[in-house]
């Protein structure tokens, strides 16, 4: 049972490996003179390629392994980037991730795709004609018995003691495979040093599996084929050594000066997992916590068997603020950056700008903006169709871009940043921006308007997110089926988010997502209609007022004064068709949702209440106009009233009476 535990654990680090190298790919493809890019992907090729073997993945092992020689290639300069290489490259990070569920290769398409891309590495490899004797040597198979002898050059700096790597255990893995001379560093040096000769019957696999925490900071050659430790050629391979050495040590210089940062350790960014990376901060905070409530429980009980009243409240309030301070604390750990989720689109932009032969900038800004992980993974689909229908119908191909006099490389941003307690997420490009006289047009062939029906730039995009309500004109491989807007909208309710669009002709689109930074605690408003109790969030709640029944009840237009104005008002009684007597007064609760304000009808409001939000169960997920439920302290429940789609009632039922 452990070891399959540590096996999930290592299948989740790999992918947030994968994830890493997806974007580190994509970043090298737009600059690939960035030295510092190549090497950190070499190092998370190599970091994969060790943690593969560990637990058992040989397959993904020897397939990383073979990657990693193509970008040992590059960064020595030996391999010429090509747009070819990257996508091979990327297609076998998916082919990598598909692996991670079928480890034994028992699957026949992943079978035969593994045969297809390891030839196509091959094909590369071959082509390489450039390299080196010295580097093909390194790239050989030394998986043989044979006794070699080896150099490695290990030159740490001072970031290796910040990161909290113990040398010694790493040099001591080193020094048990075989037979070893070390050279120490001339302090004396610009560059300082070790050089250690290791004679050994182990592969280069195994010295690399070895050094696999500092890999960054060496270099591995094949020295000979023999112990030199007992040849008497020695000394004269000796001097080749040197001479490679130096010229290691000017290439590692040059390298360092081309670049103004460090190397930096690799820091594994969490996606999809079911694990959270907390900051130790907030776990410090936890435990301050806990051993305030064990401290409090203790007062309470001695307070109670001394029956000192006084002390017995105190230590309840004290509880009750411990509670509060718990439940802030939770939600605190629960909040993951935008990072997480604008790190799994770089690759999507990329390979579609590739596919509909655009030019696609993708500029991003935020990333440090928090959100509830339960947010982050149901706005990631939502997210993600955007994008696509930003690439595919808004930003033009570099031809139509030309003749409108933009620049040919379009631009789409993904903008995030938190404003009170809400967080905004913005999807946009400078396209062609919405055609809303296409959207009238469609909506009026649909039936949904007539022609007489006056909207205004809000309610015409709204259409958009009718279900089956596309202006494509013709399909292709990402967009235009005709669904898709409609379930946008919906994944976002379903966090209890919202989604506006604004649009330009000629200069683009951008669609806004307003987010609540955590769903499972909020502040409601409590009320009762008939026996059943209902709960709205107290941000959306204008007014609350007192009516005469007897005024509703004369009235046909479903109106009622509000501030010199007509408003819409839905009675609850009406809606969950509850059959009772009307008390002769009622209450009015005045919602206020993105500036259209309407009523609710209800008999009874009893204040406001903190609540913790339950999904439905899937016996009443199909209830209309309910969103969540609370369980109230008397052990009843209160039902989370969806005043989106109370709105979205009004508003069609305003549609169908102006048509």
């Amino acid at each position: 049972m452990d070891l399959l535990q540590f096996k999930h654990k290592y299948i989740e680090e790999a992918s947030d490996l994968l994830n890493k190298l997806d974007n580190d790919l994509i970043k090298f493809e737009k600059n690939p003179n960035d030295k510092e890019g190549v090497e950190q992907i070499f190092r998370v090729m190599h970091t994969l390629k060790g943690t593969s073997g560990m637990y058992g993945f040989d397959y993904i092992r020897d397939f990383t392994h073979e990657l990693e020689n193509i970008f040992n290639l590059v960064r020595d300069s030996a391999l010429e980037v090509t747009t070819e290489l990257f996508n091979i490259t990327l297609a076998s990070v998916d082919h990598i991730r598909n692996l991670l569920n079928d480890e034994q290769l028992s699957n026949p398409q992943n079978e035969q795709l593994h045969k297809t891309l390891r030839a196509q590495v091959a094909i590369i490899l071959e082509n390489a004609g450039l390299v080196t004797i010295e580097k093909k040597q390194i790239i050989k198979d030394y998986s043989d018995a044979k006794i070699r002898t080896w150099q490695i050059l290990f030159m740490p700096d001072e970031e290796i003691i910040t990161r909290g790597i113990n040398t010694l255990y790493t040099l001591s893995d080193l020094l048990e495979l075989g037979d070893y001379q070390i050279q120490e560093p001339d302090l004396n040096e610009k560059i300082t040093f070790w050089s250690i000769f290791l004679v050994t019957d182990k592969g280069l696999d195994d010295i690399e599996d070895a050094l696999i925490f500092v890999m960054e900071y060496c270099k591995i050659q094949l020295v000979a084929e023999f112990n030199i430790f007992k040849e008497e050629e020695l000394n004269q391979r000796q001097k080749e050594i040197d001479q490679t050495q130096q010229q290691e040590i000017k290439r590692i210089e040059h390298k360092k000066n081309l670049s103004n940062t460090e190397i930096k350790p690799i820091k594994i960014e969490k996606h999809t997992s079911s694990r959270i990376t907390v900051d130790a901060e907030k776990l410090y905070h936890l435990m301050f916590l806990v051993s305030e409530l064990v401290t409090t429980k203790s007062e309470l009980l001695l307070s109670i068997e001394t029956k000192n009243e006084d002390r017995i409240i105190e230590c309840v309030q004290k509880v009750d603020k411990l509670s509060k301070l718990f439940r802030d604390n939770a939600l605190d750990i629960r909040l993951i950056s935008m990072n997480e989720l604008i790190m799994r689109f770089n690759r999507l932009v990329r390979d579609l700008t590739h596919s509909l032969n655009k030019n696609v900038e993708f500029e991003t800004s935020g990333a440090d903006v928090e959100l509830d992980k339960n947010i982050i993974d149901s706005i990631a689909e939502p997210i993600m169709h955007l994008i696509r229908n930003c690439i595919d119908h808004g930003i033009e191909t570099p031809e139509e871009r030309a003749k409108a006099n933009k620049p040919e490389a379009g631009i789409i941003k993904l903008f995030a940043y938190k404003s009170g307690s809400f967080v905004f997420v913005q999807i946009s490009d400078d396209g062609r921006g919405i055609d809303k006289q296409k959207i009238i047009a469609k909506a009026i062939a649909k039936g949904l308007i007539t022609e007489t029906t006056q909207l205004t730039d809000k309610e015409i995009y709204d259409l958009i997110f009718l279900p089956g309500f596309s202006t494509a004109e013709s399909l292709t491989q990402v967009s235009g089926r005709g669904v898709g807007m409609d379930i946008v909208r919906k994944k976002i309710q379903e966090v209890r988010g919202e989604i506006h669009i604004d649009s330009q002709s000629g200069l683009g689109t951008s669609f806004t997502l307003k987010l609540q930074q955590t769903i499972s605690i909020i502040d409601t408003l409590l009320f009762r209609t008939h026996n059943a109790k209902f709960a709205i969030p107290v941000e959306e709640v204008e007014n609350c007022q007192i009516i005469n029944t007897q005024i509703l009840q004369q009235k046909h237009s479903k109106q009622i004064a509000y501030n010199e104005e007509l408003i819409p008002y839905i009675s609850l009684g009406d809606v969950f068709e509850y059959d009772y007597q009307l008390a002769s007064k009622q209450r009015v609760i005045v919602i206020n949702k993105h500036d259209k304000k309407f009523a609710l009808i209800v008999d009874e409001i009893i204040g406001e209440y903190q609540a913790v939000v339950k999904p439905l169960g899937s016996t009443f997920s199909e209830i209309e106009f309910i969103s969540g439920a609370s369980l109230l302290g008397d052990g009843s429940i209160a039902l989370l009233l969806d005043s989106e789609k109370l709105k979205l009632q009004l508003v069609k039922h305003e549609i169908k009476t102006a048509c």
